[in-house]
Order: structure tokens, then C-alpha cells, then sequence
């Protein structure tokens, strides 16, 4: 990735930002424990993890395009998991699953699931004093604007589109575009960054649409599969911090 000053950065919230604060299979064993009821980790791992295929094929951005909406999905994925959980693990007791999903979805509304990854808070201070606009681009539902303040990082950006609600899913560039239209007109792309944990839907989804990126938090192996990823992977926000860093410092340089 070339060295040079961005005019405005974007970052990816689940993988880059923030970190799961336990797995998801957790969260969920954790309000059926708060209920009396245990199903085993692995179970409820397996079940997650094929329902999410599930779901994501049957319902793309959250149930948006088929009628679902956001809240109805996140229930209908609830209830798929615990009610075949419940069978495999043979739990045929009267079970309160609406209130069990109504505690679950309240769970993942407040920010309490994740936290924030190392480093980024000192990442985020830096930028804004540098005056550099930024912003979330996220796959997500609207709920995540309520876990971004919770979680007291708001104040950092200029704005938080979730694919929800701009009706765009990374890596279409409509979401990219909708970005855009933030900050000034007439900017090279180049000098707009995408910061994210995924291949396909940060790194490919931001050069499509004209603009550089890069990925934290991922495995450098990568780079054998994918060879335009070389040297556009950090280790960590504190690596890609001191990046952005000797950036600013060759405009400063320049301006001289």
C-alpha cells in the first residue's frame, strides 16, 4: 500500500474494531443457563454455524430484500438454533423460548458482547487529531449504532452506515459510494482507506470501488492465496497506526 496522506479512513466494526467478547456459542449457552437449561458448547457451535449459511442464503442483509426485516431475522435465527438444540439434546420440558430470544436479542443490542481490539482507541484519538474523517462501513443490522455509543466510540466519526440500512452489502460498492458523499467532492479515491478483516468483502469490496485498503487481525498466509494483499496486512492497530503515522509525516515533508 502506498504511503500517502488519506482524506478520509473507514473502518469494518466485527473482526477489526471490535472482538467477540466470548464465542457466540457462549453467549447463547450462557442465557440458557440463566433459564436452568445446558446444551453443550459444541452443539450450540454447529448449530450457529449452519444456520448462519442458512440464513445468510435464505435471508441475505438481514432479511431486508425479502421481507423478514432485521428484528424478525435475528429471531427466526434464534429460535432455529435453540429449538433443534433443545431436540438433539433431547430437552422436552416447557421451555419460555420467547423469552429466552427476547433476553438474547437484548444481549447483542447493547455492545456487551464484544469489546475493543488493542489499540484501536489510541488509533482512533490519533486520526482525529489529525482532522482525518472517518467512518464505520459495516455488514450489520441498525442495532449497531446503539452498540458503537455503548460501547463510547461514536464521537469518533463523521458516520456509521450499516448495509441495512444503506441497502448495500460490502463488497458492492454501492456502500462505498454512499461513504462518499460524507466529505468533499472532487478527491482521488486512492486517498480513501478501507480498513477491514476481510478478503473478499473489506480489501476486494474497497479496490473495486477505486479506493485503498488494507486488512488487521488476519493471518499473513493469506498473502500465498491472494498476492495483492502484500503489504497491506498489519499485525495490529499499533503497527498500522505507526504506518499512518509516517504517512502524515512525509505530507508534512512534502509541504515544506
Amino acid at each position: 500500500m502506498n504511503r500517502q496522506a488519506f482524506k478520509l479512513i473507514t473502518f469494518d466494526i466485527t473482526g477489526t474494531l471490535l472482538k467477540y467478547r466470548s464465542s457466540p456459542a457462549v453467549e447463547y449457552s450462557n442465557i440458557l443457563n440463566k433459564y436452568g437449561l445446558e446444551v453443550r458448547l459444541s452443539t450450540l457451535e454447529n448449530l450457529i454455524n449452519k444456520n448462519w449459511t442458512f440464513m445468510t442464503k435464505a435471508h441475505p442483509n438481514f432479511g431486508l430484500y425479502t421481507g423478514l426485516k432485521w428484528e424478525n431475522y435475528w429471531r427466526l435465527y434464534a429460535q432455529n438454533v435453540f429449538s433443534k438444540a433443545f431436540q438433539l439434546e433431547n430437552i422436552t420440558d416447557n421451555v419460555p423460548l420467547t423469552d429466552i430470544i427476547d433476553d438474547l436479542m437484548m444481549t447483542y443490542s447493547t455492545g456487551e458482547t464484544f469489546k475493543v481490539q488493542n489499540g484501536a482507541i489510541e488509533l482512533l484519538e490519533y486520526l482525529n487529531n489529525e482532522q482525518i474523517p472517518l467512518g464505520v462501513l459495516t455488514n450489520y443490522d441498525p442495532r449497531i449504532n446503539s452498540m458503537i455509543k455503548n460501547l463510547g466510540l461514536s464521537h469518533y466519526f463523521k458516520f456509521i452506515l450499516s448495509s441495512y440500512e444503506v441497502r448495500s452489502e460490502k463488497p458492492d460498492i454501492k456502500i462505498f459510494r454512499k461513504a462518499e458523499s460524507y466529505i468533499e467532492k472532487g478527491l482521488n479515491r486512492e486517498q480513501f482507506l478501507h480498513i477491514g478483516d476481510s478478503y473478499l468483502l473489506d480489501f476486494k469490496g474497497a479496490k473495486n470501488a477505486g479506493w485503498s485498503a488494507c486488512l488487521v487481525h488476519i493471518d499473513k498466509n493469506i498473502i500465498e492465496q491472494y498476492p495483492s494483499l502484500s503489504g497491506c496486512i498489519f499485525d495490529d492497530f499499533t503497527v498500522l497506526k505507526n504506518f499512518l503515522v509516517s504517512c502524515n509525516s512525509k505530507k508534512m515533508y512534502s509541504e515544506q
